[in-house]
């Protein structure tokens, strides 16, 4: 088959600017990574304590496995779990050694404008933040790979301006520390809030969290199990309905919150049955805020925020709470103002999240698609493997009309499963986006071929989605080390478990497809 080669710029050095580099790699083109800071790593990387990035006890929501790229998995001794910040960002750096991605990196240098000349290639402006010069590069193709978790969201509140106390934004938190003995308002909950959250409450004299609604929680280790929540994202687990996975969980909080005899259970159940719907938004992955509000170090309110005066926030229940801090929880948002020739507003209305229609596949975005439960090195990982192949001209976009309409049908199934967490565009459901991407892609580890082994499929089906099962085949895959892997990491789900999802998924699909419970929209 005919290759094309080309030279590409990547913009960022992060999980996802990274995987880009490599792939692209692997498919002969020329690479130029632009990062802003002396090292790869992105937000896991921390030039100083005036940058967002990670806090001090970070510790990630997704374990080794599902956050490991597929072509650099964890040591096969390894045991699921929890990697530290530090920990990630050293694996990044191993990543980026073992395939020589640090010699197309050039460092301490910001993209400032992306625009396409007249004879087709895109001019890159460069300013070095070590010399503040200026200079311009031309590429074939740029990936954008800056990640969604940059430019801190700040939200307008009635009577902020009047507050004598100290503003934060959690983008910025390091420690709990400078807010010993305060009087704290937290606004908003995410997958750092809730940490931000426990870590201020536990040393503040006071802490009030001000959530406009519950988010579904995910325990690190369900029910206090050796498994991590993650190993229980299986083929099987998601395919039951929405609804109908909804409503299980609905049943289960219910009997934990009735019948479990530890205090923290009952509170987490209890949790998530106000937040209802677990499956419709993004889920938190940390639950070790709940023990605050079992211990009474952490209050919460759900009615909204009325005004904020000079010293006290007055909540719409007619609550009022003397304060003398506030820390902002609320997220960031996402800017493409370099990008010159397109508008660029809403990450959904991208093909997979990565492609814009008027700009085809010579500028793409990597690390936008962020799974409610699932790791976004994965998604990212798919994008760039795609990208690259689209490079080399072995795999090409659809047809302009088919691929608005892909487009349109993948905006309205994730507005529709989503509707709880409107505003968060770039939420996706990870086991249909992996399962159709790899089907794009021909990576997907389903043919006929693995139903020769049973116990591959077993292990398909009920085991983890890790990464690594899009190695099995296709496009760089390694069939031995991803099958050794795969056998190598233990079933989490216990046999009941399987027995009761295997009669659960048909029954509700067929209750779906006569009517009687909603089915799933088209993805």
């Amino acid at each position: 088959m005919f290759t094309q080669k080309k030279h590409v710029c990547v913009i960022g050095a992060g999980s996802s600017g990274l995987t880009a580099i490599k792939e692209l790699l692997d498919e002969g083109h020329e690479v130029t990574c632009f990062e802003k800071y002396g090292q790869p790593g992105g937000n896991f990387y921390r030039s100083d304590n005036k940058e967002t990035g990670a806090y001090d006890s970070t510790l990630l929501t997704i374990s080794n496995y599902m956050m490991a790229f597929s072509s650099f998995p964890p040591p096969m001794k390894d045991q699921r779990r929890f990697w530290t910040a530090a920990e990630y960002q050293q694996y990044l750096v191993d990543f980026a050694q073992k395939f020589g991605l640090d010699e197309t990196i050039v460092y301490y240098s910001e993209v400032s404008n992306v625009e396409k000349n007249g004879e087709g290639k895109y001019i890159v402006d460069v300013m070095s933040t070590e010399d503040q010069m200026t200079r311009q590069y031309a590429f074939d193709a740029v990936a954008v790979c800056t990640g969604s978790s940059r430019v801190p969201k700040y939200v307008e509140v009635k009577g902020l301006e009047d507050f004598e106390g100290d503003v934060f934004h959690s983008a910025y938190y390091r420690n709990a520390d400078p807010y010993k003995g305060r009087k704290a308002l937290c606004i908003g909950m995410g997958e750092t809030g809730v940490d931000v959250v426990n870590e201020i409450s536990q040393l503040a004299e006071k802490c009030v969290l001000s959530v406009r609604q519950y988010q579904p929680i995910i325990q690190r280790f369900p029910f206090g199990g050796v498994h991590t929540s993650d190993a229980y994202t299986s083929h099987a687990l998601n395919a039951t309905p929405v609804v109908a996975a909804n409503a299980r969980m609905k049943f289960a909080f219910k009997m934990i919150s009735k019948h479990s005899k530890d205090p923290e259970e009952r509170e987490y159940a209890k949790w998530n049955l106000k937040a209802g719907h677990y499956l419709s938004g993004f889920n938190i992955k940390s639950e070790a805020f709940v023990k605050r509000i079992v211990d009474n170090k952490l209050n919460i309110n759900d009615s909204g925020i009325d005004h904020i005066g000079k010293d006290y926030v007055m909540f719409k229940d007619g609550r009022k709470e003397e304060i003398d801090m506030i820390m902002l929880n609320t997220g960031y948002m996402d800017k493409f103002c370099f990008i010159k020739d397109a508008d660029v507003t809403d990450v959904r209305h991208l093909y997979k999240h990565m492609i814009h229609p008027e700009l085809g596949d010579e500028v793409v975005f990597i690390g936008w698609a962020r799974p409610a439960a699932g790791g976004v090195p994965a998604c990212s990982e798919m994008q760039a493997r795609y990208f690259a192949l689209l490079c080399s001209g072995k795999k090409k976009l659809p047809e302009k009309e088919k691929l608005m309409m892909l487009i349109d049908q993948q905006a309205n199934y994730e507005d529709k499963v989503f509707y709880r967490n409107k505003n968060v565009r770039s939420l996706v459901q990870y086991s249909k986006y992996m399962s159709d991407f790899s089907r794009v892609i021909g990576c997907s580890p389903w043919r006929a071929s693995t139903f020769l082994n049973p116990l591959l499929t077993y292990r398909l089906w009920f085991g983890s989605q890790m990464p690594i099962i899009y190695r099995l085949h296709g496009p760089h895959s390694d069939y031995q080390k991803a099958k050794k892997l795969i056998f190598n990491v233990p079933v989490a789900l216990p046999l009941f478990e399987m027995i009761l999802m295997s009669i659960y998924a048909p029954i509700s699909h067929i209750l779906a497809n006569i009517g009687v419970i909603e089915p799933d929209p088209k993805y």
